[in-house]
């Protein structure tokens, strides 16, 4: 029987320096609109009609942390109250459970929204064009985008690679959609390693390691896809496209690799009775042996937050490296 390690060695895209040009790149701590994209690890509750990000709320609604997977705060919280080094007004538009787009590969329920609903559907006709209430220009602003997770666990079986390089001919149309209104600064997160989420070791050695093939492959692409994006456009900014693949098996087979995750105690599965979230972040029930935050796995495909924070801390990082444009 191969170990874990064996299985799961797909390290995929280092920390590298992002795609740089002379741009409108105001560095992190210029960046004051942040807009955001992507599925459940990545969503807070927001809605369009609600409540706008404010100086008492930069979130806008729902109130902090919002509706997240992470039993409290996740990464994009964290970039925002913790991680900011100014005042920041972020536009989270992110759905739980979304592919890039449901008609390539469906969700787990028709009325979950896709990057393209995200974007065609809630940015382009608010945000994207330019309302007064939400002043953000190319020089002041960072578009982020997490997505990928769902459209390679719903699909990974098929090995169908005609599938993929439709699902980022659409991903890059989406792209040159925003870019149209404006975007020129882009992070890209890349898939983390779920093919080893308590949901993926259920499925035995040989689907672990073909989901882990998949997860490599989807990030590979978006390296390509970012690069595209750079040289199509010479006024766009910076690209960069954060390995958060390797955060989180870095924490999970060594919880002591960041400060943020030094707290876990178990990487590898979950308890049931907390695995709808608790009553605080810190919850014990005794018949699981250790609090909620202990445990890296809420449930058998979300992590708990101190993995986000993680990510969020990493993601900082690396943006801080790259100075402003000139």
């Amino acid at each position: 029987m191969k170990s874990l390690a064996a299985l799961v060695s797909f390290s995929t895209l280092a920390l590298a320096a992002p795609l740089s040009n002379v741009s409108s790149w105001p560095g992190w701590k210029g960046v004051k609109y942040l807009f955001v994209f992507g599925d459940s690890y990545t969503q807070t509750g927001f809605n369009v009609n609600g409540t706008q990000p404010n100086p008492a709320n930069p979130m806008g609604n729902p109130a902090y942390p919002g509706w997240t997977s992470a039993n409290g705060p996740n990464w994009v919280d964290f970039l925002t109250y913790t991680y900011n080094q100014s005042y920041l007004q972020t536009y989270n538009l992110a759905y739980g459970g979304a592919t890039v787009d449901s008609a390539l590969v469906a969700p787990y329920a028709p009325t979950v929204l896709s990057l393209k609903n995200q974007v065609q559907d809630l940015y382009l006709p608010t945000y994207g064009a330019h309302p007064l209430s939400t002043p953000w220009t190319s020089s002041t602003s960072l578009f982020a985008f997490f997505i990928g997770i769902n459209d390679v666990g719903n699909s990974w079986w098929k090995n169908n690679a005609t599938l993929i390089d439709l699902i980022f001919t659409e991903y890059e149309s989406l792209l040159e959609q925003v870019y149209e209104t404006g975007a020129r600064s882009f992070l890209f997160l890349n898939v983390p390693p779920v093919h080893i989420s308590p949901l993926g070791l259920s499925q035995g050695n040989q689907s672990v390691e073909a989901e882990g093939v998949a997860i490599a492959d989807w990030n590979k692409r978006v390296g390509k896809l970012s690069q595209k994006l750079k040289s199509k456009h010479e006024d766009v900014g910076e690209v960069f496209v954060h390995d958060t693949y390797q955060v989180y098996w870095d924490a999970i087979k060594d919880p002591k690799s960041f400060a943020q995750t030094s707290g876990l105690k178990n990487t590898t599965g979950y308890c049931e009775a907390y695995q709808n979230g608790t009553p605080t972040w810190y919850t014990l029930i005794e018949s699981c042996g250790i609090p909620v935050n202990e445990y890296f796995w809420l449930n058998n495909l979300h992590p708990t937050f101190p993995i986000h924070n993680a990510t969020a801390a990493s993601v900082v990082q690396y943006l801080k490296n790259v100075a402003p444009g000139l």
